[in-house]
C-alpha cells in the first residue's frame, strides 16, 4: 500500500517536474525573444540617436554659417558707419558744405573746384611740373587727334561686285514663316588670309557645336602665301564649301563674299585662326529665337600666347556702340539685317588707315534698330594670341579718331530719335510667335538613345563630381545622350571639374553664365524638347526641385530620378517633392534607412553602392614627383587629406590632429579647393608646423598623391561613401575615417583602417601612433585595404546598377509601373 503510494507521489511529481520543466523552457524562450526586442530597441534608439546627432550636426553647421555671414557683414556696416561717422564729423566736411552744395547746382564750379584741389594735391606732393606737363601733353595730342578725324572724309563705298553682295537669298522678307526645311538655320563664314594652317581647326570647332544645323562657308580670300592657299582649298569636311576669291580683298569684302554664299536665316563670321566652344551657337539661336534679339556674342577668352579672359557689355545700345565696340567678330546675327545695311564696309586704309569694319557694321546695325544681347559672363569665343594683328595693333590716330570716322561713316543714321529706338528695344521683351517650332525642329536630332537631362548644383572638385562624371561617361560610351545643367556659379576658390563631365558630353550648359535666372525655365524646357528627354536626373540641384511641378505637368511622360549622398541638406526638398520622382538613388544604407522611415516605399528607392575602376587604381610605390615636392625620406610616414575644403569634411580638424602628432615621424599633406582656403592657410600658419605639413591644394590628379600616402585620414562630420575613401582601399591605402554616413560600410574597424568617433581628435591621434609605431599592423591594414575593394568597390558593378535602373525606368509605361521593375 505504501509502495503504491509512494508510486503515486513519484508520478506526481514527475508531473510538477515536468511542467516546471516545460515553464522553464517558455521562460527560457520568453527570455530570449524579450532579449532579441531589447537588442532591436537598442539598435533603434541607437540609430534615432546617429540620426539625430548627425541632424544636430547638420543644424550646428548651418547655424555656424549663418552666424559667420551675419557677423561679417555686420562688421562691414560697422566699419562702414563708423568711417562715414567720422567723415560727417569732420572739421573739413562741415567747412565744405557749402561749396559742396555750389557745386550740385553749378557742375562748372564743381569741376572747376576738382581741377584745382587736383593742382594743390600736386603740389604737395611735389609732383605738380610732372603732372602739369603730362596733362598739357595729352590735351594736345587729343585736339591732334580730333583735328586729324576731321579733316578725314570716308569716302561713300561702293562694294566690289565680284563680292556677289547684290545676290539675296529668297526668303528673306518674312521671318515669321518657318525657315525652309532644306536649308539649314545657321550660317558660319570662316575667312582665311594667309591663315590656311590654322583653317582647319577652326572648322572643326565649329562642326563639334552642340547645335548642328549648320553649314560652313570657307573663304580663301585671296591668300599671298601659296602653302596656305593650297592648305584652305585641300580642305574636305562635312557640311562644308570652300570658295575663292581670285586675288586679295579686305576682310569686309571676303565675309560679304561668303555671306552672299550662305543659305542660313543666321550668320556667324569667324576668323580662320579663332575658335567657338561647343555651346556657343545652340545659346546664341536660343536668344535669337526665343526672345527676338537680332545680334548676339559672349565674353572673350584669348590662347596661345596669353589666357586672359576678356570681359563685355551685357545689353549694349547705340550710344554704346557710339563710344566702342561692344560686338565680338562672331557674333550670330540675322542675315536678312546684313541685306538691308548693305553689308561690311571696307575703308582705304591709305586714306583713313584701319577702321574696323566690323565696328562700323554693328554700330550700323544698331543704328538700324536691332537688338543686342551679349553672354557677359560666358567666354564662348576663344581668340587666338601669336603676334601683332589689325585688331592689337595700335592705331595711328587712336580710339577717339575711331569713333569719329564712324560716326561720320554713319552719316544721317545716328540721330535723337535713333538713340532713343535703341534704348527702347533694348529694353523691350519681344518673343516671336514661332519660336518653339521653328527652333525646336532644327535642334531635333534623330531619336538614337535615350535621353538624360542631369542637373548639378554646380561642378566642384569633389568626389561626388567625380562619380556622376564616372556615370556620364558609362553611359556615353553605351550611346545615351547626357546633357549637364548647373544652376549655382560657385568661386575658383572651390576649383572646376567641368572638364570631367567634358571628356564624356559637349552638352554642359552653365545656366546662371548666360542665362537671366528668369529665363532659366524656358531653357530647361527647351532641353527637354529638343532632346526628347526621358529621365530628368536630379544630384542635389535646388533650381530643378522646384522645376519639377511645372516639368511633370508639361512632360508627363519625363521620368524623374533623385540621388541622395547623405542624410541632409538635399533630403528636405527630396521629400517636399517625393510625389513628383520615380525613383531615388542611394549610395549608402544610412539614406535608405532614412527614406524609409520618412514615408518611402521600399520598391521607389534604389540601393547602389559607389565603386572605382579597379584597374586605373591599382597598389603602386610612392610617386617620384610627390616624394621629391615633399622631400620625404622611407622612414617616414606620408599621412593624407584629400577633399572638399568645407565645413561637413572637417579639414581644420586634420591639421589640430597633425598639430598633436609632431612627436611622430609623419609628414602631413592637404590636396583639395573649397570655401574654407582662408581659414586652413590661417590655421596651418598658427599650427607652426614647419616642414611636417604641407598644403597642397587642388590638384589635377589626386592619384600620385594618394597612392603615395600610408593613410588617408578623413575626420568627417557628416558625410556619405566618399570617393577618395574607395580610391584610397583601392590603392592599398588605409583610412582612418569617422564613423559616419556609409563609411562603416567602407571601413571595417581594425582591418582596413580605424573609425572614430567625430570631433574626437585624439582617437585619430591614438591610432595613428598605433600604425607609425606598428609598422607591420600598417603593412596587413594595406593588404587588408585593397582586398577588400576587390570584394566590394568594382565599379562595373555600380555602373551597370545605374544604366539598368535608368533604363527599367525609362521603360515603364506609368511611374508606378517601374517600381516593380526596379524592386527585381
Amino acid at each position: 500500500m505504501k509502495l503504491r503510494e509512494l508510486a503515486i507521489h513519484i508520478n506526481a511529481l514527475s508531473h510538477k517536474l515536468a511542467r516546471a520543466t516545460d515553464s522553464n523552457i517558455a521562460i527560457t524562450a520568453d527570455r530570449a525573444r524579450l532579449s532579441s526586442h531589447v537588442s532591436l530597441l537598442e539598435a533603434h534608439y541607437a540609430e534615432r540617436e546617429r540620426a539625430a546627432q548627425a541632424e544636430t550636426i547638420s543644424r550646428e553647421l548651418e547655424v555656424a554659417n549663418l552666424k559667420e555671414s551675419v557677423r561679417a557683414l555686420t562688421d562691414q556696416v560697422s566699419a562702414l558707419g563708423s568711417e562715414m561717422d567720422l567723415i560727417l564729423r569732420s572739421t573739413i566736411w562741415r567747412s565744405t558744405s557749402i561749396l559742396r552744395r555750389a557745386g550740385h547746382r553749378v557742375p562748372q564750379l564743381a569741376r572747376i573746384t576738382r581741377q584745382a584741389l587736383k593742382l594743390v594735391k600736386w603740389t604737395l606732393n611735389f609732383e605738380f611740373q610732372q603732372r602739369l606737363g603730362e596733362t598739357i601733353a595729352n590735351r594736345r595730342r587729343l585736339r591732334e587727334e580730333e583735328s586729324a578725324a576731321a579733316q578725314i572724309q570716308l569716302p561713300r563705298l561702293v562694294f566690289d561686285q565680284r563680292t556677289g553682295l547684290c545676290e539675296p537669298v529668297e526668303p528673306t522678307s518674312n521671318e515669321a514663316a518657318a525657315w525652309p526645311r532644306e536649308r539649314p538655320l545657321v550660317s558660319v563664314v570662316i575667312v582665311s588670309f594667309n591663315y590656311g594652317h590654322f583653317v582647319a581647326e577652326a572648322v572643326d570647332s565649329v562642326l563639334a557645336q552642340t547645335f548642328d544645323d549648320l553649314e560652313v562657308i570657307v573663304v580663301e580670300g585671296g591668300s599671298t602665301h601659296p602653302a596656305s592657299r593650297e592648305q584652305t582649298l585641300a580642305l574636305t569636311r562635312p557640311k562644308t564649301k570652300v570658295v575663292v576669291q581670285t586675288e586679295p580683298h579686305q576682310v569686309g569684302a571676303n565675309r560679304n563674299f561668303g555671306i552672299s554664299k550662305a543659305r542660313g536665316k543666321y550668320i556667324c563670321c569667324l576668323d580662320a585662326d579663332d575658335l567657338l566652344k561647343p555651346t556657343y551657337i545652340e545659346k546664341a539661336v536660343f536668344l535669337l529665337e526665343t526672345y527676338g534679339y537680332d545680334i548676339v556674342s559672349s565674353a572673350m577668352q584669348q590662347f596661345g600666347s596669353s589666357d586672359e579672359k576678356v570681359g563685355i557689355l551685357g545689353e549694349p545700345v547705340l550710344a554704346d556702340m557710339l563710344e566702342g565696340n561692344h560686338v565680338l567678330t562672331c557674333a550670330v546675327f540675322r542675315r536678312s539685317l546684313w541685306e538691308k545695311a548693305g553689308g561690311y564696309r571696307d575703308t582705304d586704309r591709305t586714306v583713313t588707315g584701319h577702321v574696323y569694319e566690323d565696328w562700323l557694321f554693328w554700330s550700323q546695325l544698331s543704328a538700324m534698330g536691332a537688338r543686342i544681347h551679349n553672354m557677359a559672363n560666358d567666354h564662348l569665343f576663344l581668340y587666338r594670341r601669336h603676334g601683332p594683328s589689325l585688331s592689337t595693333q595700335t592705331d595711328l590716330h587712336g580710339m577717339s579718331v575711331h569713333r569719329k570716322l564712324i560716326r561720320q561713316a554713319l552719316g544721317d543714321l545716328v540721330t535723337p530719335a535713333a538713340l532713343r529706338t535703341s534704348r527702347l528695344a533694348a529694353a523691350a521683351g519681344r518673343r516671336p510667335e514661332n519660336a518653339a517650332t521653328n527652333f525646336l525642329r532644327r535642334a531635333s536630332k534623330a531619336r538614337a538613345a535615350p535621353a538624360i537631362l542631369l542637373a548639378l548644383p554646380f561642378t566642384l572638385i569633389g568626389g561626388a563630381e567625380r562619380l556622376l562624371s564616372g556615370i556620364v561617361a558609362h553611359l556615353t560610351k553605351q550611346g545615351w545622350r547626357v546633357t549637364v545643367i548647373t544652376s549655382i556659379e560657385a568661386g575658383r576658390e572651390h576649383g572646376d571639374s567641368t572638364g570631367w563631365f567634358g571628356q564624356a558630353t559637349a552638352e554642359i550648359f552653365h545656366l546662371p553664365r548666360f542665362l537671366a535666372a528668369d529665363r532659366w525655365p524656358d531653357f530647361v524646357n527647351y532641353l527637354i524638347l529638343s532632346r526628347e528627354t526621358d529621365v530628368v536626373w536630379i544630384a542635389g540641384s535646388a533650381f530643378m526641385y522646384s522645376l519639377l511641378p511645372s516639368i511633370r505637368a508639361a512632360f508627363p511622360k519625363v521620368r524623374v530620378a533623385d540621388l541622395l549622398f547623405n542624410t541632409v541638406g538635399h533630403t528636405k526638398n527630396n521629400r517636399k517633392y517625393a510625389h513628383l520622382i520615380d525613383v531615388n538613388f542611394v549610395e549608402n544604407k544610412e539614406v535608405l534607412q532614412f527614406l524609409l522611415e520618412a514615408g518611402e516605399s521600399q520598391d521607389r528607392v534604389r540601393l547602389i553602392a559607389s565603386g572605382i575602376d579597379l584597374h586605373d587604381y591599382l597598389p603602386r610605390p610612392r610617386d617620384g614627383s610627390v616624394i621629391d615636392h615633399l622631400n620625404a625620406t622611407p622612414d617616414e610616414l606620408i599621412v593624407g587629406f584629400s577633399g572638399r575644403w568645407s565645413e561637413e569634411k572637417d579639414p581644420l580638424a586634420f591639421i589640430e590632429i597633425a598639430r598633436k602628432s609632431l612627436h611622430l615621424p609623419i609628414l602631413f599633406v592637404m590636396t583639395g579647393a573649397g570655401a574654407l582656403r582662408p581659414e586652413i592657410e590661417s590655421a596651418v600658419a598658427s599650427a607652426d608646423l614647419g616642414n611636417r605639413f604641407h598644403l597642397i591644394g587642388d590638384v589635377e590628379d589626386v592619384r600620385p598623391w594618394v597612392s603615395s600616402y600610408d593613410v588617408l585620414v578623413l575626420p568627417s562630420r557628416l558625410d556619405g561613401r566618399p570617393v577618395v575613401v574607395l580610391e584610397a582601399l583601392a590603392l592599398g591605402v588605409p583610412v582612418i575615417a569617422s564613423s559616419v554616413g556609409g563609411l562603416p560600410e567602407l571601413v571595417r574597424d581594425g582591418v582596413n583602417g580605424f573609425l572614430c568617433q567625430p570631433r574626437m581628435l585624439d582617437e585619430f591621434v591614438d591610432r595613428l601612433t598605433k600604425l607609425a609605431l606598428d609598422r607591420e599592423v600598417l603593412q596587413r591594414m594595406k593588404e587588408a585595404a585593397r582586398r577588400s575593394a576587390e570584394r566590394n568597390l568594382d565599379a562595373r558593378k555600380m555602373l551597370c546598377s545605374y544604366e539598368q535602373g535608368l533604363k527599367a525606368l525609362i521603360e515603364s509605361a506609368n511611374p508606378r509601373e517601374q517600381s516593380a521593375s526596379l524592386a527585381d
